[in-house]
C-alpha cells in the first residue's frame, strides 16, 4: 500500500511537493526529514498519508502553530 508525504507552504489549496513510498518506515523518515527541514516555517504544512483501499487517509500532520498532530 502507498504512503505520501506531503508539503504545502500557504493554505490548503495551495500547490504540493508530494512523495510516494511503498515502505511506512521510509516515509516516516521521510516525513520527519522534512519537519527537520521545513518545519520552523509559519506557512508550512506538512501530512503522513496512506493510500488504502477507501482513498486517502491523513495519519499525521505537522504545522508550527500545533505540531504534530494524528489524523487530520
Amino acid at each position: 500500500m502507498p504512503f505520501h508525504v506531503r508539503l504545502r507552504f500557504g493554505p490548503p489549496s495551495s500547490p504540493a511537493v508530494t512523495g510516494t513510498w511503498d515502505g511506512g518506515a521510509t516515509t516516516e523518515r521521510k516525513f520527519r526529514g522534512f519537519i527537520g527541514r521545513y518545519g520552523s516555517r509559519a506557512d508550512v504544512r506538512i501530512e503522513l498519508v496512506e493510500d488504502g483501499p477507501q482513498g486517502e487517509r491523513t495519519l499525521r500532520s505537522w504545522t508550527r502553530e500545533r505540531g504534530e498532530v494524528e489524523g487530520a
